[in-house]
């Protein structure tokens, strides 16, 4: 009987592997008797796949020819959706024919006169293929829809916690980051520190209000976070960071649907006929799109950033072909062309940068009003500002604006320009202009090819008010200073890498450009790396430090210098092993030098990371060791584990170092964080502010399972449980997960996720809730009224039995349910077949069923 089973098995299961690619039962040559059965209709639970995503799971009914949805109103409204491709018909007419019958079709096959459905039973997955003619033409590329969201209320915590004790002190520190959203587009935001230096300080603690793409902040907030995305080297270049209390409105790009990303010079094309378009850069194919006849813009998203040639190929349906070249630059960021950026900001700032309880504020000269200079004093300085921005459809961006710090006028003005030149793809360049004639200027050329890398900038601030302003605390530096760095890297001949590093740092003490301080460095490299097998490689570095450190001044010391120069050559031996769970490496350096005290340094660098270990399969770990000897002839090591679980990030080391002076540290750092929404809270890893609330409590505890959103981080949770999932704001919920492998064959689960389909915004959590069914193989025999049931359709197993009964069936049951009977079908008439547990066997998650007798339902 064994051998019947497995012949059986083998039999139907050949049969049923031709069956989910057939188009009509003409395709597949069938056994006398098996049309009836293979052309009736079977009911299946399936994944919907639509643009290449899961938009829900559903029972369906299906045959050979055709798929009924059962709940077709759920598809409809996730096909419509606003993230979805924009179709003519609308909602009601797309249900109406989603509640017809669909047509199913091979693999890949496309129909263009309707909606047509390819079924995958393997994976119990639905595909639904809409036609070309239901699509609407692409919108144009400066879309302005919204994201939808829900005035959903939440809160979002993460803390960061460290411990750090050394040969001379200890030292604690705790930092906060909290965010209350209010009503979806409205939340308050706050971020906190502790130190034993500064008892508390208040970084941030606003209220943002938002719209479109309009984003107002009141209270404690970052001059930093008020600047144009376009031109952002003016903010980091001449403003000093801090924060104020006041009142800021700006323009924002989060709430856009469709991901902002920059600007790029538009790549139009017109097309004969129907083709398809290969771009190529530098001979390297880039990207590949298809396209109808007529005028097309092509998408740029995914080529990369920088300015450069591509070559388009087009190849059309007769095959013919086309070359058009044509220049292209593109600059990611958080802009967009034709939006007009803006930033206006109000309010007031001082020294102490919100140290509410400062152990320092009791030194703090300036800060005493008594004895306070009207002109340099720290507290009560008000600001005010405005910065306009615009960026063309060429990539090319302009900004400007004013800024009063409070007796203090500034006016600035930026510049981003794409080129297209061998030796530079962009020109970047910042001015800013105070009322005392105080002026700073920026300039940079950048290049960025396969084999090239060229970088160049130039910055300088020049303090013209008056002295005893100098070194004025403010929000624009009140002090001269120059910068100067140039770097370049190219490939030679043999695979060798060659690197070219200058900087120049310049700064005056004292006004009128005295007693300065100028800091000069040359680096140049050649390395190569030599591949000794698959996991070893020798690296070789060959190079030449020049570090020059003089001070002018006036005085007794007028002039110092200190000079360091020496060529060096280094070897580093590097060996790695890999597995499905854990990755290692080991690097041996050696350096050699004609400085006597950076002589014959050696060190060994160990570092392991594993992901899911037995004891643990929702926690990922991390060990790292070093042992090195010099330099100056000085012995170190260290030590020290990461541990990344539903406990959040836990650290923690040692390092030592011997020799003329022995020193020791110890650190143990914890960051994590929790959840809050009217569903419920949870506690795990928190390091944004929008999160999502995992929930597996109803899935089995002796499993694990792998939980992650579009392209954020994941999460493991196990079975039972509940923890965090953070996810980046403004991004839709969609979750989506997968069974964690722990080694056993027995119990593996169709998973789904059950969340509201929306978008997140900051402070805001939603509940994911896990579901799961399992899938049960079973084989037997079934009779009725003594005799073999042969060629009957058993219900939910997706299976037949053949001449003498037998049947191999795979059944989808909830994990905590059992199956108790079979349904079969044979000739319209209705079986049930009761299962005793007494003849049932359990071998390998396979239910052995023996022989079982029918009765008529």
């Amino acid at each position: 009987m064994n051998k019947k089973i497995i012949f059986g098995a083998i039999y139907l299961g050949g049969v049923a592997s031709i069956a989910p690619y057939a188009f009509s039962a003409s395709d597949v040559i069938l056994p006398s008797g098996f049309e009836d059965i293979f052309n009736q209709k079977q009911n299946g639970v399936f994944s919907v796949i639509y643009n290449d995503i899961s938009i829900g799971t559903l029972s369906a009914d299906y045959d050979l020819e055709s798929v009924t949805l059962y709940t077709p109103r759920v598809i409809a409204e996730q096909i419509t959706a606003k993230d979805m491709p924009e179709l003519k018909e609308s909602k009601q007419a797309l249900l109406h024919q989603l509640s017809q019958p669909l047509k199913r079709v091979k693999k890949r096959t496309v129909q263009d006169d309707g909606i047509v459905v390819w079924v995958n039973e393997k994976d119990a997955s639905l595909h639904l293929v809409l036609p070309a003619a239901m699509f609407k033409d692409p919108s144009a590329l400066n879309d302005r829809t919204f994201i939808r969201y829900t005035h959903q209320p939440g809160f979002v915590h993460s803390h960061n916690l460290n411990f750090l004790s050394d040969s001379y002190s200890d030292s604690f520190s705790l930092s906060s980051d909290d965010t209350l959203n209010l009503t979806g587009n409205s939340y308050v935001k706050g971020s906190w520190s502790y130190s034993d230096d500064i008892n508390f300080n208040l970084d941030e603690l606003a209220l943002y209000l938002e719209y479109n793409a309009n984003r107002m902040k009141l209270g404690r907030q970052r001059l930093s976070d008020a600047l144009l995305y376009s031109t952002p080297s003016l903010t980091y270049s001449f403003f000093n960071p801090m924060s104020y209390d006041g009142v800021s409105l700006g323009y924002m790009t989060d709430n856009y649907l469709q991901p902002v990303e920059g600007a790029a010079s538009p790549i139009p094309l017109y097309m004969p006929m129907a083709g398809t378009v290969e771009v190529y850069r530098n001979g390297r194919i880039i990207d590949l799109q298809q396209f109808p006849a007529g005028m097309q813009q092509l998408n740029t998203n995914s080529w990369p950033a920088g300015g450069y040639d591509v070559v388009l190929v087009s190849k059309f349906a007769n095959g013919s072909r086309e070359e058009k070249h044509l220049p292209f630059f593109k600059r990611n960021g958080m802009f967009r062309s034709g939006d007009l950026e803006y930033s206006m900001q109000l309010g007031r700032y001082d020294l102490r940068q919100g140290h509410l309880l400062s152990k320092r504020n009791n030194d703090c000269y300036d800060c005493n009003p008594a004895f306070q200079d009207s002109k340099k004093r720290v507290n009560d300085n008000y600001l005010a500002g405005v910065m306009l921005g615009y960026t063309t459809s060429s990539a090319l961006s302009l900004g400007g604006g004013a800024l009063l710090d409070h007796t203090f006028d500034y006016y600035n003005a930026s510049v981003d320009i794409p080129l297209n030149y061998w030796f530079a793809e962009r020109l970047y360049s910042d001015a800013i202009v105070g009322g005392d004639g105080s002026y700073g200027y920026q300039v940079g050329v950048s290049k960025n090819l396969y084999d090239l890398g060229v970088n160049v900038s130039y910055r300088s601030n020049r303090y013209k008010g008056k002295e005893e302003n100098y070194r004025r605390f403010g929000l624009v530096p009140a002090y001269d200073f120059e910068y100067l760095q140039f770097g370049v890297s190219t490939f030679l001949p043999f695979d060798t890498n060659l690197s070219v590093l200058y900087s120049m740092n310049s700064l005056y003490q004292d006004y009128g450009r005295q007693d300065k301080s100028n800091y000069r460095t040359w680096d140049v490299t050649l390395n190569r790396d030599f591949i000794i097998d698959d996991n070893i490689n020798l690296r070789v570095d060959l190079g030449y430090h020049q570090g020059i450190n003089r001070f002018n001044g006036s005085g007794q010391y007028s002039s110092r210098q200190y000079t360091d120069d020496q060529v060096f050559a280094q070897l580093t031996l590097g060996m790695r092993e890999k597995s499905y769970n854990h990755y290692q490496s080991l690097y041996l350096k050696s350096r050699l030098s004609d400085k006597g005290a950076d002589n014959n340094i050696y060190s060994a660098d160990y570092s392991l990371d594993v992901k899911n270990p037995a004891f643990d399969r929702g926690g990922k770990y991390a060990l790292s060791g070093s042992l090195s000897n010099g330099p100056n002839y000085q012995t170190s090591s260290n030590i020290g584990g990461t541990v990344d679980n539903s406990l959040g990030y836990t650290s923690a080391g040692i390092s030592r170092s011997y020799g003329k002076g022995n020193y020791q540290q110890y650190y143990l750092s914890q960051r994590s964080g929790f959840a809050v929404s009217h569903e419920g809270a949870a506690f795990g890893k928190i390091d944004n502010s929008t999160a999502l609330v995992v929930d597996a409590t109803d899935l089995p505890e002796d499993q694990y399972f792998e939980v992650r959103n579009q392209n954020s981080g994941s999460v493991i949770v196990k079975g039972g449980r509940k923890t965090t999932l953070p996810v980046q704001p403004y991004q839709k919920v969609a979750p989506t997960t997968e069974q964690v492998f722990t080694g056993e064959t027995n119990a593996f689960y169709n998973l789904a996720t059950k969340s509201t389909s929306t978008w997140a915004l900051p402070g805001q959590v939603y509940n994911v809730k896990l579901e799961a069914k399992k899938n049960q193989t079973v084989t037997g025999r079934i009779y009725y009224d003594g005799t073999p049931l042969t060629h009957a359709r058993v219900v939910g197993g997706n299976t037949v039995t053949d001449e003498e009964g037998l049947f191999v069936g795979d059944f989808v049951i909830g994990i905590k349910d059992k199956l108790t009977s079979l349904n079969v079908k044979k000739d319209s008439q209705n079986y049930i077949c009761p299962l005793d547990d007494k003849n049932i066997k359990m071998t390998q998650g396979i239910m052995q069923i023996r022989e079982v007798e029918c009765e008529i339902e």
